[in-house]
Order: C-alpha cells, then sequence, then structure tokens
C-alpha cells in the first residue's frame, strides 16, 4: 500500500543523489587519502580505515534500515539518513586527528545507508520489478555523475584547499539531499503489520535460503567489491608514477564514465535480451578487462593508460551487471522489498569494506600486480554467482 498522490511520480534526480551518496564519499576522499595520511602522521593502513569504516558502516547501516523502513516507512529513513550525513561531513572539516575523522565516517555511513536503501526500495515500491531494473539503471546512470565529479573534484580540492575541502564538500551535499528530500519525496510503503525484531531476523534467513536472492546479492557484492578494492589501492600506483591528485582524479573519472555508459546500455539490451544473461556477459566481461590490465602493467609498467582504459571497461562491465543483480534480488520476495534491500546493500557494502582491506593488507599499496590479482579473484567470484542466477 502507498500514501503518495496519483499524479506523483518519484523524481529520479533526488533518487539518484541518495544513491550517489555512498560512492561520492569514497571517490571524493580518495584522492586525498595520501595527503590526509602525511599530514596528520597516519600510516597507510589507518588512513585506509577512513574508507574502510564507512564502507562497513553503511553495510551495517542497511541491515537496520531496511527492516525500519518496513515498518515506519521510506521517507523517514530517507530524511534521517540525509541530516546524519550531512553533520557527520561538517564533524570531520573540523576533526585534528585521524580518529576523529573514523568517527564521523562512521556515522556518516549510516546516514549513507538509509538514504541508499530508501532510494532503491521508493524504486521496487512504486514500479514493480518488470519497470524497476530500466528506472534502477537511468537512476544509477545519472547517479554516476556524482563518483566522476567525485574522483575529479576530489583531486582539485586537494590540490587548491587540502583533505579538509573534500569532507565540507559531502556535507553540503548531504545539506542539499535534506531539503530536497523534505520537500519533494511522498511516502511509498505503507506497513500494514508492526514488524518487530524478530520479523527482521528471520526475514533475512528466509532471503538467504532463497537461491535466487542469493546468487545476486553475491554478484552485487563481489562485483562492488572490485570497484571499491581498486579504489583502495589505486591511488598509491598513480603516486608512484608521480602523477598529481589533480590528475589522478581525471585517470580515476574513466571508470565512472564506464559505469554511466554502461547502465544506458543496459537499458536497451533489457528490451532484447533476459536480464540473467546480461549480468553473465558483464560478468564475463569485467574478468577479461582486469585480464587485460594484468597483461597491460606487466608491460608498461608506468603507463597511466594502462590502468585507466582497463578501469573504464570494468565501470562499463558494473553497468551492465549491478543495477540488474540489486533489482533481481530486491524482488525474490515481494513482501520482504525493505529488507531485502538492506540484506543486499549490507552485503555490498561490506563486501568493498573487506576486499579494500585484505587489498592493503596484501601489499597492493605497495605493488599494484598485487592489487590487480586481487581483484581478478574478487572478479571471478562475480562470475560464478552470476552464472549460477542465470541457471535458476
Amino acid at each position: 500500500m502507498s500514501k503518495h498522490d496519483d499524479q506523483w511520480t518519484p523524481p529520479t534526480w533526488v533518487l539518484s543523489l541518495g544513491a550517489g551518496l555512498a560512492p561520492f564519499a569514497v571517490t571524493l576522499v580518495a584522492p586525498a587519502i595520501p595527503a590526509m595520511a602525511i599530514d596528520l602522521k597516519a600510516d597507510s593502513n589507518i588512513a585506509q580505515l577512513v574508507l574502510t569504516t564507512l564502507l562497513l558502516s553503511i553495510a551495517m547501516g542497511q541491515l537496520v534500515a531496511g527492516p525500519l523502513s518496513d515498518r515506519f516507512g521510506r521517507k523517514p529513513l530517507f530524511l534521517g539518513g540525509a541530516i546524519a550525513y550531512c553533520v557527520a561531513g561538517f564533524g570531520a572539516v573540523f576533526s585534528a586527528t585521524i580518529e576523529g575523522i573514523i568517527f564521523f565516517r562512521v556515522i556518516q555511513g549510516f546516514g549513507a545507508a538509509a538514504a541508499v536503501a530508501m532510494s532503491r526500495s521508493i524504486v521496487v515500491d512504486f514500479y514493480g520489478r518488470d519497470r524497476a531494473a530500466g528506472v534502477m539503471s537511468t537512476i544509477i546512470a545519472m547517479m554516476a555523475v556524482i563518483p566522476v565529479l567525485g574522483t575529479s573534484l576530489g583531486g582539485i580540492i586537494t590540490d587548491l584547499v587540502g583533505w579538509h575541502g573534500s569532507f565540507f564538500m559531502l556535507a553540503v551535499t548531504g545539506l542539499i539531499l535534506t531539503v530536497f528530500v523534505g520537500t519533494q519525496i511522498q511516502e511509498t510503503h505503507k506497513p500494514e503489520h508492526v514488524f518487530t525484531f524478530e520479523d527482521a531476523l528471520m526475514g533475512y534467513r528466509e532471503l538467504l535460503q532463497t537461491e535466487r536472492f542469493l546468487a545476486n546479492a553475491l554478484t552485487t557484492a563481489f562485483q562492488t567489491a572490485v570497484f571499491f578494492a581498486m579504489m583502495g589501492f589505486i591511488a598509491y600506483s598513480f603516486e608512484r608514477m608521480n602523477i598529481s591528485p589533480k590528475e589522478f582524479g581525471v585517470w580515476m573519472a574513466t571508470t565512472s564514465v564506464g559505469y554511466v555508459i554502461g547502465n544506458l546500455a543496459n537499458k536497451s539490451l533489457l528490451k532484447r535480451y533476459r536480464i540473467e544473461i546480461i549480468t553473465l556477459i558483464g560478468a564475463i566481461a569485467s574478468l577479461t578487462s582486469l585480464l587485460l590490465m594484468d597483461i597491460w602493467y606487466n608491460t608498461a609498467p608506468n603507463s597511466p593508460t594502462g590502468l585507466a582504459i582497463p578501469m573504464f571497461l570494468v565501470g562499463l562491465s558494473n553497468g551492465v551487471i549491478i543495477a540488474n543483480s540489486i533489482i533481481i534480488a530486491s524482488s525474490a520476495i515481494p513482501r520482504l522489498r525493505g529488507s531485502a534491500t538492506g540484506l543486499v546493500g549490507a552485503m555490498q557494502m561490506g563486501a568493498g569494506g573487506i576486499s579494500g582491506t585484505v587489498a592493503i593488507w596484501l601489499g597492493a599499496d605497495q605493488n599494484t600486480h598485487v592489487g590487480i590479482l586481487t581483484l581478478i579473484v574478487i572478479s571471478f567470484c562475480s562470475l560464478l554467482s552470476a552464472w549460477w542466477s542465470s541457471k535458476l
């Protein structure tokens, strides 16, 4: 049931901004991490927590936000998430220690979790599965402009005003979203019964026992992990090539450009092919792109193009994987849409946070080849789960 006006349609740009809070918080700050580590006298493993704690809090936050929205509705969670994101951004600006920044990043992660989960839930509520995949691709294509700007702006801001400027930009983004969620979003879900904590746990168990949900949630998680693991170490790779943060932002933006194009292509592909087959082909293309990156890097280790072009192809592949697998997983059990959205998002961000930390722990910040091999292994896991989904 819903209580929105008959003439109202969810503004796609507001949903895109909400869905883009998480990647924006990563990509805007990623170019600033080396400078932040030097300024705050923190080693690379501690500085990496600025990204990792954000991703893990986004993961845990979606586990809470999904069931809460099934009980209280989508809009209150969406609005609260935007406010938390904004406040935490300002808190990080005025932090003088790496520990303070990490604390506010946890809060920011919970805010982003609510916004991301509610953006997806509103799409599924309003459009249903048949139309939701196409609409989600449109939203993600629009959303992907945010990390494109993030990677470019992050490097420019770091060069001009230092790492504090990136957190200020995040705070302003949260403030803008707060205003427009409050004025432009209507409720799309009215609970028909009181949704308890026990209901949430039982719902998660039921979802994890459903093959269609699990296969597509794993595909989403592994493919997202490829992106965030790459974001975690690739700045160090470009830094070893004596490339400035500003130039790094431009090179890194190739991934997001590919992501936009991939989502736009996905809308056309959905009209002709089965959604699971499109996802499987995308997973094959992602693994192939990373194998190309490994070959190119071994051939020309000091060429930024050798990293940037495969990064573009990985983004292109993600564009025809993630929206589809999210929608299939979220629609697996219609009465648990909010919980499903939260759980798939938690798996997505949790995999991203863990993979980034593991890549650094393995030495990807010191050795690009180690990082690329890590990406190849993760991408292969994504291919296996996409193949599983195609067989269901």
